[in-house]
């Protein structure tokens, strides 16, 4: 009457046939007391096992009806009341019936079992929940609430009462933290019973500071655009990812590429107690990337603006939690003497700029907080000046080290620049016309291996990922910040191996344990298309680790710079610059044309095998994603086939009739990736600007068009020329503010904001 699936030490219960719940639950329960000692192997968490206090402790059944118990005095805590609330609708897809729940104290007329959530400090009264010291740490364990049986659901501070009612929502009710990209609902189901010595036990994060970073925004901003303009991304949007990010065990966001210091997100990080870091052309809160006009740039001739600025943007940060980030760079993320005419010409002034203005970010921060946690952004030409021994960094601060984009760190690559308490910023996808913008890229593999020094260090302080759309490099954004939690599985074993064994975890939650080592074994080989190995075939300019992007952009390139010579009947070759474009234009493809018919006819018969339920998400993840490699290549390569014939023939009418073949590759990628679009995705590619497939059509339809003399629209699409960062520049232009605000502050608000004495500072044991 019934089917059982093991989940995690759980025994889900389905009805299968019709008949009496109180009868079939009865049966049920009997069936499941044999299995009340089964072991928790698939908890992602430590597992600590111990004797119940009462010998004759028997399973705790739960099931619709199980009433929760909440204390009062943590639903007031809005961080918490949001984590309850995430559970309410948890419980309601698994049960079907919103929770009963009692406040502080259980009903004298219930003496079965009660769920009770809390914090250790507020549920102490009650009974001992023995959760670890420190801070972000939970405990979920059987044990008693006065007459009643109960599980326990205890974290040591906010943060951690968080962690274990989301720990909950995953192991207990099966919520895929990842769920709101993954689109994996858990199982409805009548009951689920849990050992007596069920136990779930946190231990100390490898990384203290966990983050995301959600930058070059555009399907965020495209799908879900803040009507008010405040931000770029809806509250309503961006309050799911903050809870995506804490179910994921995470605790610090980037939650846009330019906000302003007073951008209404930080508030709505600050009630989930999210602590808020920003990137490198951020320093300490302030937007660098709109810069005001006709308002001088210097930290040679004018640091006083500069000066007055971040003291602003300090004080209007210091009542959040702030992780706080120094650095200098110039206007819209450049280099600042690009920005400043007076700027030194040669490095080491340069770098000597640069630590001066640290050194004054630093104590603008110290006098708000003395304690705070300051991170140096070691981005680009500031870490370049930091290995070259150029740029020092003021005492007490944590370097932050970054990679190049494609997962490799640019420290010297041994750990001897790495000290204790020293920190990271690393990319699962980037945008550099090169990488991956709308599919998984970097191996969990790679990070396992780059990352492995860091911990060994104690580097551990800090971590900002930039995981961008999160939706298209779900795996390894799940992937990278398990590892920030607890490092430990990721290197036991060779990186290769511990990616293999993730892999095979990830996608038996995703599509279920049966499929899982054949949807390893095809993600294994969809890292090993020939341009994303870690060498290319052919070491040109390109090198290796590459994204689709590189592909699209080629493409688009050729037919930018040399479409219009084309259509006048001119030598290519005698065009300066045209012999090296077009060499590697050539490179990425070494070995594509043999390696895809494989790939693409293993991914279409396990496609045969995935549940009705999941072929939507195995199309995103799967089927689009080697389409979209597999398309790309051939269009670039029926190009680059058309120029060489051109070269030789001087035959604009017979490139054109290339161009039509290429035009019918990237059109099957196209309908791949419509495919992909569906629910809450529905329009998902139509965002995609910045690696933008529409203009490489346009572009290939346009160049189609003038040589045989037809009638065309344009190379751009929609009203901005599908340009991203237009968009995120109305947001900048929408504001009334005064720089570096965003709103209109005045009279006693103002006067408060910039000028009170008394300014609120987050404790350190709140952090």
């Amino acid at each position: 009457m019934f089917g059982f699936q093991k989940r995690s030490g759980l025994f889900f219960m389905r009805r299968i046939l019709h008949g009496g719940l109180i009868e079939a639950l009865s049966i049920a329960l009997v069936m499941m007391i044999g299995f009340a000692s089964c072991a928790w192997s698939e908890s992602r968490f430590n597992v600590a096992k111990h004797v119940p206090k009462d010998a004759a402790l028997q399973p705790i059944l739960v099931d619709g009806d199980t009433p929760w118990l909440v204390m009062t005095a943590d639903y007031e805590n809005p961080a918490i009341q949001a984590a309850i609330r995430n559970a309410e609708r948890d419980w309601y897809k698994v049960f079907g019936y919103p929770p009963v729940i009692f406040r502080d104290v259980t009903r004298r007329a219930w003496s079965g079992p009660v769920i009770a959530f809390g914090s250790a400090a507020n549920t102490k009264h009650l009974f001992e929940s023995n959760v670890p010291e420190g801070k972000e740490q939970f405990r979920l364990t059987t044990s008693e609430v006065k007459q009643n049986p109960a599980i326990t659901v205890v974290g040591s501070d906010t943060r951690g009462t968080i962690f274990a009612i989301y720990t909950f929502c995953e192991e207990v009710l099966g919520v895929d933290p990842m769920y709101l990209f993954t689109d994996n609902q858990p199982a409805k189901c009548g009951a689920i019973s849990l050992a007596a010595d069920f136990d779930i036990v946190s231990s100390k994060p490898t990384f203290e500071y966990r983050g995301w970073f959600i930058n070059d925004e555009e399907l965020h901003d495209g799908m879900h655009r803040d009507p008010l303009g405040g931000n770029v991304i809806s509250m309503e949007w961006m309050d799911k990812i903050l809870e995506t990010l804490l179910r994921c065990k995470g605790n610090m966001i980037a939650p846009e590429s330019a906000p302003f210091s007073d951008a209404s997100v930080y508030e709505l990080c600050k009630r989930r107690d999210v602590v808020i870091t920003f990137h490198h052309i951020l320093p300490v809160g302030l937007n660098m990337m709109d810069w005001p006009k006709k308002v001088p740039f210097s930290f040679v001739d004018h640091k006083d603006i500069l000066v007055d600025a971040w003291t602003k943007s300090a004080k209007v940060l210091a009542d959040k939690k702030v992780a706080w980030t120094i650095g200098f760079r110039g206007e819209s993320d450049g280099a600042f003497w690009n920005s400043d005419p007076s700027a030194p010409k040669d490095d080491a002034g340069r770098a000597a700029v640069i630590a001066e203005a640290m050194q004054t970010q630093t104590d603008i921060i110290r006098k708000i907080d003395p304690d705070a946690t300051i991170i140096a952004a070691l981005w680009n030409e500031q870490g370049r000046f930091y290995n070259d021994g150029l740029l020092k960094v003021p005492d007490g601060v944590c370097k932050m080290f970054a990679d190049d984009g494609r997962g490799f760190m640019r420290d010297k690559g041994d750990g001897s620049d790495l000290d204790p308490g020293d920190g990271l910023y690393y990319h699962v996808m980037m945008m550099m016309n090169t990488q991956n913008r709308t599919t998984e890229g970097v191996p969990p593999a790679r990070f396992y291996s780059e990352l492995k020094r860091y911990v060994e260090k104690g580097a551990t302080k800090y971590a900002i990922i930039n995981v961008s759309g999160i939706r298209p490099a779900a795996m390894s954004v799940e992937a990278i910040t398990d590892f920030l939690w607890d490092a430990n599985p990721g290197l036991r074993s060779s990186p290769q191996e511990a990616m293999k064994e993730y892999l095979n975890d990830w996608y038996a939650k995703e599509f279920g344990p049966v499929l899982a080592p054949e949807l390893t074994a095809l993600r294994l080989h969809y890292y090993d298309i020939p341009y994303m190995r870690e060498q290319m075939p052919i070491q040109g300019r390109w090198r290796g680790a590459r994204g689709e992007h590189l592909i699209q952009y080629l493409t688009q390139e050729l037919l930018k710079k040399y479409g219009k010579a084309i259509q006048n009947g001119e030598d290519l070759r005698a065009i300066r610059g045209f012999e090296t474009q077009f060499q590697q234009a050539k490179e990425p493809l070494a070995e594509t044309a043999g390696f895809f018919p494989s790939l693409w006819e293993q991914t279409k018969q396990l496609e045969s095998k995935i549940p009705a339920d999941r072929k939507d998400y195995y199309q995103a993840h799967f089927t689009y994603q080697v389409a979209v490699h597999m398309y790309s290549c051939r269009m670039l390569s029926m190009v680059n086939n058309a120029f060489d014939h051109y070269g030789q023939n001087r035959d604009a009418l017979a490139f054109a009739d290339e161009m039509e073949l290429a035009l019918e590759e990237l059109e099957k990628l196209l309908e791949e990736a419509h495919r992909a679009e569906y629910g809450n995705w529905d329009t998902m590619f139509m965002h995609v600007r910045l690696m933008d497939m529409w203009r490489t059509r346009l572009l290939l339809k346009e160049s189609i068009a003038m040589i045989q003399g037809e009638p065309c629209t344009s190379g751009y699409r929609g009203i901005m020329n599908g340009s991203f960062w237009g968009s995120a520049q109305a947001y900048m232009d929408h504001g009334d503010g005064v720089f570096p605000y965003f709103y209109r502050h005045s009279g006693r608000g103002l006067e408060v904001l910039e000028n009170r004495n008394s300014i609120p500072v987050v404790a350190n044991e709140q952090r």
